[in-house]
C-alpha cells in the first residue's frame, strides 16, 4: 500500500479500530499506529493469574511508565495505569466487555442538578439520545453483544434485538432476581460484547473466569482486533504498525486567531530511536482519555481558553460484598473452571432516584458478581473481607473467609455512578518523570466531589438493605473516598461541545484550534454519565465517521 494516507489513527483499541472500520468501509486509506505489539488469543495461555493480574504484565509498569497523582494533601504519588493496554487493541484485549448504553439521563443530566452544589460545571451533551441510537445499533451488532435488548431497562427501539442471546444465567439469578425486584432496583441481564453461542467466526464462552484484567484465550470476548479490526485491515486500504508511538502531532499555525491545520504525527519505534514523521489530512486520536490529553498537552495544541486536560472525570465507585449463610454455594464446581456467567446481571433502579424532598437526581447502576466464580482467586484474597471492621485478613481469619466462600453463597455489587465536573480535576504534564522513550509522562489532580462521596454511600446503603432483608450479611464495604490516583472509567479531558471558549472539540470531536484532528475515546465525553463508557464512545466514532468529509 502506497504511503498516502486519508487519515491516521493513533491507537488501535475501541474508537481508533472502529474509525479504521468505517473508514476503510468508506473507501479511504488508512494508517493504524500503535505503542504496543500485536497479539494473538494464544499469547494468554497458561491462565496465569500470578503472571497477568499479579505481576500486571499487560499494562505499563508503575516503576518505569507511571502517571503522578498528586493527592489531597499535595503528595506526589506514582499512580499505575492500570488500564492502559500497551497492545494492538489497547484495553478492548483485557476489558469486562460490559456494554450498557450511555442513555437520556446521561445526555441531559442538568436536569438532575438544580441546586446541587458544585454542579456549575456539568453541561448537557450537545447531541440526545436518540440521534445515537442508530450507531448504538450499529456498534452492538459489530461489536458482537449478546443479551436481551426488550427485556433491558434501557430505552430500546422497538423490536430491536441484539445478534446473539444473553449469557448463561448464573445459578444465584434467580434468587437474585427475587431480592432486588421487591426493592426497586430493576434486575436485567445486561449487554456483553461476549459470545453467547458461536458467532462471527468465534467460539460461545466456556466461562473461564478469566475476563477483565485478563486477555481472552479462548477468543470469545469481542476486542478490536477479533471484529472491527480484523474487517478493516480485510479491505486492503488499512495499515496496522505496532511498536510506533506518536509523541506528538504535527500542525500548521493559523493566522491572525483561525484555526491551525493539521500536517501529520511524529513517532518512534523504540527508546532512543529517532523521529519519523507521517503525513495525513486527517489525524484521529484514540489512545485513553489522559492519554490524548497529554498528547495534546506535549504537541502544543492552541488552547486559549485553557481547557485542554480539565473536566477530568472519574465514575463515582463503590462496592460491597455480601454472604447468604442459609444458602448453598452457588457452583460447586472447582474455582478455577467455573459453569456460569460474569456479572451479566445488572440493576438499573438507582439510575435516577428521589431524594428526601422529592427531587429526582442522578445516580447510576450496579453490575451483578458471584465473588467465588466470577473472582479469581488472587484478588479474592487481596479483597477479603468479614466485615467493615475486619478487612485485609489474613492467617485465621482469611481461612475463615475462604471456606465461607466454599460453602455458602454470596454476592459481590460494584456500583457505577455519575460524578460532578469540576474545572480543577486535570491532566497535566509532569516536570519531574519520564517514561522509557523520555517523553513528560501524566500529571493527575482529582478529587472526587461530596456529591460523589455522598451518591456512593447512598447507593450501597441502598442494595445492602435490599440484600440484609433477604438474609445476606455484609462482608465488604467499599465507598467512593474523595481521592481517585487513577481507578475507575475514565472520560473528559478534552471536552466536546458547541462552544469552543467552553470546549476543546467540536459536535463533531474535531479541535477546534486545528482543523483535522479529531479525538474518538472517552476525552470527548462532556460529562461522565453512570455507565461504562465504551458502546458509547463507540457508537460516537461511528457518528463521526460516517461523515467525516475526505480530503
Amino acid at each position: 500500500m502506497a504511503e498516502q494516507w486519508d487519515a491516521i489513527i493513533v491507537g488501535s483499541g475501541a474508537g481508533g479500530g472502529t474509525a479504521a472500520h468505517v473508514l476503510t468501509k468508506r473507501g479511504w486509506n488508512v494508517l493504524v499506529l500503535e505503542r504496543g505489539r500485536a497479539k494473538t488469543a494464544e499469547d494468554f495461555l497458561p491462565f496465569d493469574e500470578l503472571h497477568f493480574w499479579g505481576h500486571k504484565n499487560l499494562i505499563p509498569h508503575v516503576t518505569n511508565d507511571p502517571m503522578v497523582y498528586i493527592d489531597p494533601t499535595g503528595k506526589r504519588v506514582l499512580s499505575e495505569r492500570w488500564w492502559e493496554v500497551n497492545a494492538v487493541g489497547g484495553s478492548t484485549m483485557i476489558w469486562d466487555a460490559n456494554f450498557p448504553r450511555c442513555t437520556d439521563e446521561d445526555f441531559a443530566v442538568k436536569q438532575y442538578m438544580k441546586d446541587v452544589p458544585n454542579s456549575d460545571d456539568m453541561v448537557d451533551w450537545p447531541w440526545t439520545y436518540d440521534e445515537f441510537i442508530p450507531y448504538f445499533e450499529k456498534a452492538e451488532w459489530d461489536w458482537c453483544v449478546s443479551g436481551d435488548a426488550q427485556r433491558s431497562e434501557e430505552r430500546m427501539r422497538p423490536g430491536y434485538q441484539y445478534p446473539m442471546p444473553p449469557l448463561k444465567p448464573h445459578a444465584s439469578t434467580d434468587f437474585l432476581v427475587s431480592v432486588f425486584t421487591p426493592a426497586g432496583l430493576k434486575p436485567y441481564f445486561g449487554a456483553r460484547a461476549i459470545n453467547s453461542e458461536d458467532f462471527d467466526s468465534r467460539p460461545a464462552c466456556p466461562f473461564c473466569g478469566f475476563c477483565q484484567l485478563f486477555g481472552c484465550a479462548v477468543n470469545c470476548r469481542s476486542n478490536s482486533t477479533n471484529t472491527v479490526l480484523r474487517r478493516a485491515v480485510s479491505t486492503g486500504r488499512c495499515e496496522v504498525r505496532a511498536s510506533h508511538y506518536v509523541t506528538r502531532v504535527e500542525f500548521e499555525r493559523g493566522k491572525y486567531g483561525s484555526p491551525g491545520k493539521i500536517k501529520g504525527v511524529i513517532c518512534v519505534t523504540e527508546p532512543g530511536g529517532r523521529e519519523i514523521f507521517l503525513a495525513a489530512p486527517r489525524v484521529i486520536v484514540s489512545v485513553q482519555t489522559i492519554q490524548s490529553a497529554r498528547l495534546f498537552l506535549l504537541s502544543q495544541i492552541p488552547d486559549a481558553d485553557k481547557l485542554i486536560g480539565h473536566f477530568l472525570t472519574y465514575h463515582t465507585k463503590g462496592e460491597a460484598h455480601f454472604t447468604f449463610k442459609a444458602k448453598p454455594v452457588w457452583d460447586k464446581g472447582l474455582a478455577y473452571q467455573p459453569r456460569t456467567a460474569v456479572g451479566s446481571l445488572q440493576l438499573r433502579g438507582m439510575y435516577t432516584y428521589a431524594d428526601k424532598n422529592g427531587v429526582r437526581r442522578k445516580g447510576g447502576k450496579f453490575s451483578v458478581y458471584d465473588p467465588y466464580t466470577c473472582i479469581t482467586p488472587l484478588h479474592l484474597i487481596k479483597s477479603a473481607s468479614l466485615g467493615k471492621l475486619r478487612t485485609n485478613l489474613w492467617g485465621k481469619e482469611l481461612v475463615e473467609y475462604l471456606h465461607e466462600l466454599r460453602s455458602q453463597g454470596g454476592v459481590s455489587v460494584s456500583f457505577t455512578g455519575e460524578a460532578i465536573s469540576k474545572y480543577e480535576n486535570r491532566v497535566e504534564l509532569d516536570d519531574q518523570v519520564k517514561d522509557p522513550w523520555g517523553v513528560p509522562v501524566a500529571r493527575t489532580y482529582y478529587r472526587h466531589d461530596k456529591w460523589d462521596q455522598d451518591l456512593s454511600r447512598l447507593a450501597l446503603d441502598t442494595v445492602s438493605d435490599a440484600v440484609t432483608n433477604a438474609g445476606g450479611e455484609l462482608r465488604r464495604y467499599e465507598a467512593q473516598g474523595e481521592a481517585n490516583p487513577g481507578y475507575g472509567h475514565v472520560h473528559g479531558a478534552l471536552r466536546a461541545g458547541k462552544n469552543p471558549a467552553k470546549s476543546v472539540l467540536d459536535q463533531n470531536c474535531q479541535s477546534h484550534s486545528v482543523k483535522g484532528l479529531y479525538v474518538l475515546d472517552a476525552a470527548f465525553m462532556p460529562t461522565a454519565g453512570a455507565s461504562n463508557p465504551s458502546i458509547t464512545l463507540i457508537a460516537n466514532a461511528y457518528r463521526v465517521c460516517e461523515t467525516i468529509p475526505k480530503m
